[in-house]
């Protein structure tokens, strides 16, 4: 009986830090996904303002602007912020959802594009609840806005392609990539082995991406590669 009511209750967002086993099992059952994805999407964009708008872009940039200027930057750097989070956010989760489908599809799984939409929305609160934490430690201590606090990179301090790899090694991120495993064991029926082989290839691919691209410093959409 108690395993029924559990089953029948909503996924919720905050449960994902306490009791993310119970509540991916919520999403098998019942996934929810415009609650959720209005407060992720909702949540992104103000704080993507909030770090465009504590940005100091000419200590970014190494190049001295007239006042004129750097309000222009910074109000393009405004609505950037609002668009990315507004339309970033939906869509890279869409696009995420979509991916991983197709590749549950392929393993013969029978999950739904909601109950993946679902899963990925839900598992990219932790990832933003680290950008959230990092990026207020950033602004108050004035530290480098393209560097994770709770990152390798932060501790090692390394230059180059091998600094912007340590970045992307971080607590949140690891916690990410776990959660989305076990979402793709217990909402995919994908096995232990095909779920972690899956999720260590994107981040592979993450830290590849890194290594080749300059750190972005304003934080833009909500999804995690």
């Amino acid at each position: 009986m108690e395993q029924d009511t559990i089953q029948t209750k909503r996924p919720t967002l905050v449960g994902m830090i306490f009791s993310p086993g119970e509540q991916i099992e919520r999403v098998k059952e019942r996934p929810v996904i415009w609650l959720p994805l209005i407060i992720l999407t909702v949540l992104t964009t103000l704080v993507a303002l909030y770090v465009t708008v504590n940005l100091d872009f000419t200590a970014i940039s190494g190049m001295e602007k007239t006042p004129e200027q750097e309000q222009m930057v910074k109000v393009s750097g405004v609505v950037s912020a609002v668009l990315g989070g507004l339309v970033g956010t939906p869509i890279s989760y869409l696009i995420f959802a979509a991916i991983f489908l197709g590749i549950s599809k392929l393993a013969k799984s029978e999950v739904s594009f909601k109950q993946m939409f679902s899963l990925i929305i839900h598992v990219s609160f932790i990832s933003l609840i680290g950008q959230v934490l990092n990026q207020v430690i950033i602004v108050a201590i004035g530290a480098n806005p393209s560097i994770m606090i709770t990152s390798l990179q932060s501790i090692i301090a390394a230059e180059g392609a091998l600094g912007r790899i340590l970045s992307v090694i971080e607590v949140f991120s690891i916690w990410y990539y776990i959660l989305l495993a076990l979402g793709l064991m217990k909402v995919a029926n994908l096995s232990k082995l095909q779920a972690y082989i899956i999720v260590g290839i994107f981040f592979i691919i993450g830290l590849i991406i890194a290594a080749v691209t300059p750190p972005i410093a304003p934080l833009e959409g909500g999804g995690q590669f």
